[in-house]
């Protein structure tokens, strides 16, 4: 009823990986089938049987079918779904690929790469304090599972992303600094980004030896409310925290302000801001 529902918010990925799901759990051996632009569901049948359950005879393999649970209840055609791939100009060499069980793999990278075009999205055309999920750590965990699960073989492809992940993790997760150097900068070993990186390790590194200022609250900070040390559950994402630093106005760069739209706020970049682990 969920996947059928106009109310229900969904991809053709997700509604794939549901049937999945309620199909495995009923014995059926369902599977994504990384089809190009649409994830489809393709049903194998038992050995020895097709797929209405008739037996066959001693060597033969019952054909699979094809299903679409986001546009369609019923089956597929395997036609239809050749002749796509014949306007997409897909290779003849190709088609089994294309047509062929998915792996976890694929299909995680996959739903990373409609995460990340739906992020940008937000970044581009709407107000992302309005938004109903944390897009700083929807849009790191992608970036992550891009890198781990991209393999060593496609550092040429990753490259696009490598500012976009150093940017969030020097702002918002400096404590994942063993995790970059370990698993990410290898990655890149011979590439001018491997240099960069490093580069940015050692100076966070000496920057974090660097004893911090200690900042007394004056008659000037009586306006910031909470205090380094106070734990709390955020009023939107709902998740727990601890406050260690704050600012008594944000001293970002400006293109990160106007891209997180910290004017539009109701005290805008002139009021308290808290750093939180």
């Amino acid at each position: 009823m969920a996947l059928n529902s106009c109310e229900h918010n969904s991809l053709p990925l997700v509604s794939a990986a549901i049937y999945c799901h309620v199909a495995q759990w009923l014995g059926l051996d369902a599977r994504p089938c990384g089809f190009p632009f649409h994830v489809h569901v393709i049903v194998t049948p038992r050995p020895g049987f097709d797929i209405d359950g008739n037996e066959l005879k001693p060597g033969e393999q019952g054909a699979p079918i094809y299903m679409d649970p986001f546009r369609s209840e019923t089956e597929t055609s395997l036609f239809d779904l050749q002749n796509q791939l014949n306007v997409l100009g897909i290779a003849n060499a190709d088609k089994v690929t294309y047509l062929g069980k998915s792996s976890t793999r694929e299909i995680t990278l996959r739903c990373s790469k409609n995460i990340l075009n739906s992020v940008h999205y937000l970044y581009q055309f709407h107000d992302l304090q309005l938004a109903s999920v944390d897009v700083t750590n929807a849009r790191y965990a992608t970036l992550w599972s891009l890198m781990l699960l991209s393999g060593s073989s496609t550092p040429q492809e990753l490259r696009l992303y490598v500012p976009w992940l150093m940017e969030l993790f020097v702002a918002d997760f400096p404590w994942d600094i063993h995790l970059i150097e370990k698993y990410v900068a290898p990655l890149f070993q011979g590439m001018v980004e491997y240099d960069h990186m490093l580069e940015t390790l050692h100076v966070m590194r000496a920057a974090d030896e660097i004893p911090k200022q200690v900042r007394w609250r004056t008659a000037v900070h009586k306006e910031i409310k909470y205090k380094i040390g106070q734990v709390f559950r955020h009023r939107r994402y709902d998740y727990i925290a601890v406050i260690t630093r704050w600012d008594a106005e944000c001293d970002a760069g400006e293109q990160w302000m106007m891209r997180m739209g910290i004017d539009r706020l109701p005290g805008g970049r002139h009021q308290s801001f808290y750093h939180a682990l």
